[in-house]
């Protein structure tokens, strides 16, 4: 989801709010979203060659999982990452956070969440908020566990940086969400108390003290490298903590188990962070055993890359996880997930991380169609701030993705309108951008971790 707030990208994960044309951009009448039963999963399974067969073994994964690591500095192994910095570090840290911010003195034309325009004042005060006069010495950081869905932001506030007064799903300062049990590194406070700014396995940003839990080491661990644990498979899970509240998980999203057999009216014992005061207090949870978990991560199939995928058919796009949904990144990162290959966060970095890939460099329109057939069933296919996972070609040779989408263009007799759709959807490759660059000519490669 890197933010270059202002290119001109139909359907990415980037501020498209931005560009604005007349007329007001609009939901469209004709949708670019395939609704036949090529939008289903058996339509795929049944024609899916050697669907179930493993293509990669959690071994393999775990090498493969390294190998990135290496090649995106977004990931990083916590259970080794190194809690002892300087504070020079952390100061870049908070620094490079900041993305198309940093360095500004002035938030640009950004509205909050009443359509006003935000004062130069309160950006001021928010850049302020870091602390940096704060950081001196050497810095130690602290273990913490994530308690309920939350925000990890860019600056140290929750107020919204809308970069367009009509658009108000897309705010600027949003980085990524995190989901219960997330481990986290706290390296830094902000000046108001209210924010602590995080190393998780795939971001670094600023989150709300109050959805954080402290704990040590070993407590912490548990969350990091649980033995026995639950992965969620659905695209969406409510969990009951102690009858009294319930919180969110997404697909992909790692629970610790509390016994690694299965209870009496099959039921699984887990554990949920919450935090008293600030400090972990493990609650002991029941989760049915149904499809919207798995014990430990799912096989890495082709068909898993189709069932996965489909599980957030119709969903609605979601910014950085805003509306409790996905964008395109994150979209794919979690159906990865799911099977326990960590990919990066941003649609830049999982094209940099991909083990394997497809380049599309110098291709006609034909060539390319004829390359992105070479790719298996649940590669990710790249253009500038957008990612789209493959499914395979339809009883017609058309190569079809299903995505997160935001918007896509027509045009008419030269005059060019913005639609937004903002749901996950199946669609083609002949959608086009507000350049009038069909997507199959915007592609930039197709990525992949086995064939």
């Amino acid at each position: 989801m890197k933010r270059k707030i202002l290119t001109a990208v139909s359907g990415c994960c980037l501020g498209l709010c931005a560009m604005m044309f007349s007329p007001v951009p609009a939901f469209a009448a004709d949708t670019i979203a395939i609704t036949d039963q090529r939008a289903t999963p058996s339509y795929w399974t049944k024609h899916t060659i050697n669907g179930d067969k493993v293509l990669l073994t959690q071994q393999e994964i775990s090498t493969i999982n390294r190998t990135m690591r290496g090649k995106s500095k977004t990931l990083v192994d916590l259970a080794a990452y190194n809690i002892h910095q300087s504070a020079a570090a952390v100061k870049e840290m908070i620094l490079a956070a900041q993305q198309d911010y940093r360095g500004e003195e002035t938030p640009g034309e950004a509205y909050d969440a009443n359509g006003k325009q935000v004062p130069t004042a309160h950006f001021k005060q928010v850049k302020a908020n870091c602390n940096l006069e704060g950081l001196t010495g050497n810095i130690t950081g602290q273990y913490a566990l994530v308690t309920e869905r939350t925000n990890m932001r860019l600056l140290p506030t929750a107020d919204n940086y809308f970069d367009d007064v009509t658009c108000l799903h897309y705010d600027n300062l949003q980085a990524t969400a995190l989901d219960p049990a997330e481990p986290v590194i706290i390296l830094h406070t902000s000046k108001d108390g209210a924010f602590a700014f995080c190393q998780a396995r795939h971001y670094t940003g600023w989150v709300s003290l109050s959805a954080l839990a402290i704990t040590d080491r070993k407590h912490w661990q548990r969350y990091v490298n649980p033995k026995d644990f639950l992965v969620v498979t659905a695209n969406k899970k409510v969990v009951s903590v102690g009858g009294t509240c319930t919180v969110l998980f997404q697909m992909g999203s790692v629970i610790p188990l509390a016994s690694k057999k299965l209870q009496a009216h099959d039921t699984w014992l887990a554990y949920v962070p919450v935090a008293v005061n600030g400090v972990l207090s493990e609650a002991t949870v029941k989760i049915t055993d149904d499809d919207s978990v798995h014990k430990g991560f799912l096989p890495c199939t082709k068909n898993n890359f189709i069932k996965q995928s489909m599980k957030f058919l119709g969903d609605e796009y979601g910014w950085g996880g805003m509306d409790d949904s996905v964008d395109c990144s994150s979209f794919t990162a979690d159906i990865y997930r799911s099977m326990g290959i960590e990919i990066p966060r941003d649609a830049d970095q999982q094209e940099l991380a991909m083990p394997q890939s497809l380049k599309f460099d110098g291709l006609t329109t034909a060539q390319r169609f004829t390359k992105v057939k070479e790719a298996p069933v649940g590669a990710l296919l790249f253009k500038p701030g957008h990612v789209m996972m493959y499914l395979g070609q339809d009883a017609k040779g058309n190569p079809l993705v299903i995505h997160s989408a935001s918007s896509y263009f027509t045009f008419d007799k030269g005059k060019k309108q913005k639609h937004y759709i903002r749901k996950i959807l199946v669609s083609d490759l002949h959608y086009q951008n507000g350049k009038a660059v069909e997507t199959i000519d915007g592609l930039t490669s197709a990525g992949f971790c086995a064939k």
